[in-house]
């Protein structure tokens, strides 16, 4: 019986899908740049470029010669789609000398990556990611900067580190709450929330002025950032060193001059010292899913393990379950994706379960119930905040994104590819079109999608294909 191979040699639609992922992440990089990855009516329009982007690049299917146009065209797009966000982050560093020069370096030192290189590529590259890392760990030590970046998600991950560092349940820990209100509590600074956000929900803070909610991740996140917690005091250095593995991953995958442009496209991204900073938890969830991509391209055995430890990582990884349609191969799919989704849930199991079983009903209560009594957020980059703008400030449905989310699923399993590209794109359109008609849509959301759309590019190029080396 023939059957198609999961990595044909050259991928038919492989540009297309290339290069409207690429104008994806650039456009979503554009959009969070805006405000700061919250509402701007700016933000708004670059973000609706992006998904435009991102559905054509799913959808359309094109001729041969069309392929051979884009393929020739592919290079001089990725080195604008790069300077255009490397330019935005020496302007936003402009102010501190030693950091803008350090990016200055480095971005000079990732545009090498355009050269023939052969076997300096990816050492050249090494050193490139460890510069960034020291840069952005300087850049948290450094003493103009607080050292707490006055986010409860910071709160959160080193009070549930220093519990479960003495032995307590990290999920039946309370936190202050550190915004102003006492109830709905409400944000004081417009240029980094938007003036008069609501934070939490009723029945989140009591009247002392304390949360009745602890940490509100799966369990595998904690673990993830208790190394760097136990050995520098700080949970970021756990974001900083999955950036950079996860950086490495993207360029290795398919070992070439695209997959390394692609992930320096992903590494020079303005906001991601930003994410850093803010102790967001999307870099740990960026690994995970860099390392069940990295086994679908190189190393198959290892991917339902992969896969578990991703779908672990955060609670809005249940969308992407269907996608993983796309990474079977063979004529029989559906036994494989049962079989690889009984191997992925062993592990989801295996790092669950103890913590669950330690408190069933505060750890329901943090990662499951929490994500329902979040309120709507009137600055989230969203087309339902431009609703609520525009209609007399009536809510919109909370179910609106499971409503959206379906047909984007069913349409992204119909038209990608069954290939680890064609699954990275897939994961970029549903989580992009989830995120845009959220309640909560931050700068930290998608800077996930960025990586997905930047991996499906690196994905698509095979290894010592034309102009890789």
């Amino acid at each position: 019986m023939i059957t198609t191979p999961l990595h044909p040699p050259l991928d038919q639609d492989r540009a297309a899908l290339a290069l409207g992922m690429t104008f994806c992440a650039l456009l979503v990089e554009l959009s969070i740049n805006v405000y700061q990855g919250a509402y701007h009516p700016q933000a708004l329009f670059w973000l609706t470029i992006a998904i435009v982007s991102s559905f054509s690049a799913v959808s359309f299917r094109l001729g041969h010669p069309a392929e051979q146009l884009l393929r020739r065209v592919f290079p001089a797009v990725l080195a604008v789609a790069i300077l255009i966000p490397a330019c935005i982050l020496l302007i936003r560093t402009h102010n501190d000398v030693p950091i803008s020069l350090s990016v200055l370096v480095l971005s000079a030192l990732g545009f090498l990556q355009f050269a023939n290189l052969g076997a300096r590529r990816i050492p050249l590259l090494v050193v490139t990611v460890v510069g960034f890392c020291v840069v952005a760990a300087v850049t948290i030590l450094s003493p103009q900067r607080s050292k707490d970046p006055q986010i409860d998600v910071f709160l959160f991950q080193q009070s549930a580190a220093e519990a479960l560092r003495h032995g307590q349940n990290p999920y039946t820990t309370r936190v202050p709450n550190m915004y102003s209100g006492n109830d709905s509590a409400v944000f004081e600074n417009p240029h980094r929330f938007g003036a008069g956000a609501i934070a939490y929900g009723p029945g989140v803070v009591d009247k002392d002025g304390w949360l009745t909610y602890s940490f509100p991740y799966p369990p595998l996140s904690l673990l993830m950032v208790m190394p760097a917690y136990l050995l520098g005091g700080d949970c970021r250095f756990a974001a900083i060193v999955a950036m950079g593995l996860s950086v490495l991953l993207m360029a290795t995958a398919r070992p070439g001059r695209w997959g390394a442009l692609m992930a320096l496209l992903f590494l020079v991204d303005p906001k991601g010292f930003f994410v850093i900073d803010l102790s967001w938890t999307e870099p740990l969830l960026v690994f995970t899913f860099s390392l069940a991509m990295f086994c679908a391209c190189r190393w198959r055995k290892g991917l339902p393990w992969a896969l578990g430890l991703m779908f672990a990582t955060k609670q809005y990884t249940v969308i992407m379950l269907p996608a993983v349609f796309l990474l079977m191969e063979g004529p029989n799919p559906l036994r494989q994706l049962r079989d690889l989704v009984m191997k992925a849930g062993l592990v989801v199991a295996a790092i669950t379960l103890p913590f669950f079983a330690w408190n069933p009903r505060e750890f329901i209560r943090n990662v499951v119930q929490w994500q329902f009594v979040q309120p709507f957020r009137t600055d989230a980059l969203s087309y339902l905040v431009w609703l609520y703008k525009h209609n007399g400030g009536h809510w919109p449905p909370i179910w609106t994104p499971f409503l959206i989310v379906i047909p984007a699923i069913l349409l992204a399993i119909w038209r990608c590819p069954r290939s680890p590209a064609g699954f990275a794109a897939a994961i970029a359109f549903i989580c992009l079109t989830f995120f845009a008609f959220n309640k909560q849509a931050f700068c930290n959301y998608y800077y996930f999608v960025i990586a997905a759309a930047c991996w499906s590019v690196a994905a698509s190029w095979p290894q010592k294909d034309e102009g890789s080396a």
